[in-house]
């Protein structure tokens, strides 16, 4: 796993920037607990799937980041030289892993540092840049995904019979949950559409995780669901809005396989091991 490298990197420029933190800016404090931390987290998994893949790395970042601190005042030069002696680090430390990634590890890093930096900095673009990279992450997933496109080409109609599992029968069922919360209780089965089926099985699959439920199980559930997902991005991959809503479940559902696997690993009798207290019942039903 590179848990260590993403998240690990995000904790230290969080450290190296405290003292602005504390001192002034409650949006670089936003910036890390609500836009860094999890932006980490996506970019591990991702990293995870695209090992061996080819990307070259943007210079830009590099050239950016010696403008930045190049036109800095004096008050944050040193916390600006502190991230970016962290950023030298973590490229030093990894880069036996950066190599076999094609320098997609080394790109996401500076990318990283420099929205850390500006916001220290006080650049308004720094929220802008983190969007842009929540929109390259999405772009890095729809990539792992085009790739389940064409091994699956062709078999469309073998995915729909997939989504159509749930469907016990054709006639409505207002008395069904699963169907109520999606608003198709009084629907026959022919006027259901792809997505609706597909969000019925995720309902269906969802329904059957507890308190209870062994972690062994609920990876089987969230493993298949992030197949669903890939399955649902190919069917629906003519309408862009709907093929995205599919792959950002393809990433959640990952990201929360990883989660419970690494919960597994904290215990050495996992299959006596049961899920238990509320933040747990948020994640079964995959509130991230």
């Amino acid at each position: 796993m590179l848990g260590w490298l993403f998240g690990g990197v995000v904790k230290k420029f969080e450290r190296a920037a405290k003292d602005v933190i504390q001192e002034s800016s409650q949006e670089i404090s936003n910036l890390f607990d609500h836009k860094l931390k999890p932006l980490a987290d996506q970019f591990d998994y991702v990293s995870q799937q695209r090992l061996q893949e080819i990307e070259d790395l943007e210079t830009q970042t590099k050239v950016d980041i010696e403008n930045l601190m190049n036109h800095a005042n004096d008050k944050v030069k040193a916390n600006l030289q502190e991230i970016n002696q962290l950023r030298e680090q973590v490229i030093k430390d990894s880069q036996q892993t950066i190599s076999q990634t094609n320098f997609y590890l080394e790109n996401r890093i500076n990318q990283l540092s420099l929205a850390v930096m500006e916001a220290i900095a006080g650049v308004d673009s720094s929220l802008q840049r983190v969007e842009n990279l929540e929109n390259q992450l999405f772009a890095d997933a729809s990539q792992l995904i085009d790739k389940i496109d064409e091994a699956i080409d062709g078999k469309l109609e073998f995915i729909r019979n997939e989504l159509k599992k749930h469907l016990h029968h054709a006639l409505p069922n207002p008395l069904d949950k699963c169907r109520q919360q999606l608003g198709i209780g009084w629907k026959f089965g022919g006027s259901i559409s792809d997505m609706q089926l597909y969000k019925l099985n995720q309902c269906y699959e969802l329904s059957k995780l507890n308190e209870n439920t062994p972690i062994d199980q609920v990876l089987e559930t969230y493993g298949q669901l992030q197949h669903n997902a890939a399955m649902m991005a190919a069917l629906v991959r003519k309408s862009p809005e709907l093929r995205r809503r599919a792959i950002e479940d393809w990433m959640k559902y990952g990201l929360l396989c990883e989660f419970w696997r690494s919960t597994i690993a904290d215990y050495d009798q996992k299959d006596q091991l049961k899920l238990q207290g509320s933040y747990s019942q948020q994640m079964l039903k995959g509130n991230l």
